[in-house]
């Protein structure tokens, strides 16, 4: 199988939200792992069924909630689905040029995980 990751990733279970955006539809949840190309998300719940289930290709905003010298910050990601399994999603980000805030956020979130998957 030829592997098309850009990206180093990292097993890291941080708290976030995704928002898809067709349905206005939020799921919190937890990253399996992250990379500075994408995340693969985990759900409490399944997102897979009807009326609304979430789709390879849709587009969302998956969401981090920062904490910075006692103040909580929201760092948002546009990405769209890569692909969905009951309650996990693959998540590509979709901003080609991340801003400064989001590049050093994700430095210091991959760079305080220790447990690669290369």
């Amino acid at each position: 199988m030829d592997e098309k990751r850009k990206h180093l990733r990292v097993r890291a279970r941080i708290p976030c939200n995704l928002l898809i955006a067709a349905s206005g539809k939020r799921y919190p949840g937890l990253t399996s792992n992250i990379s500075f190309g994408g995340a693969e998300f985990e759900s409490a719940e399944t997102m897979t069924r009807p009326p609304e289930p979430v789709v390879s290709g849709a587009a969302a905003i998956l969401t981090f909630q920062l904490r910075r010298m006692g103040i909580i910050q929201e760092l948002k990601f546009p990405c769209r689905v890569r692909f969905v399994a009951a309650n996990r999603a693959g998540l590509e980000y979709t901003a080609t040029m991340p801003t400064a805030e989001q590049r050093t956020a994700l430095k210091t979130m991959l760079a305080t995980r220790s447990d690669r998957i290369d």
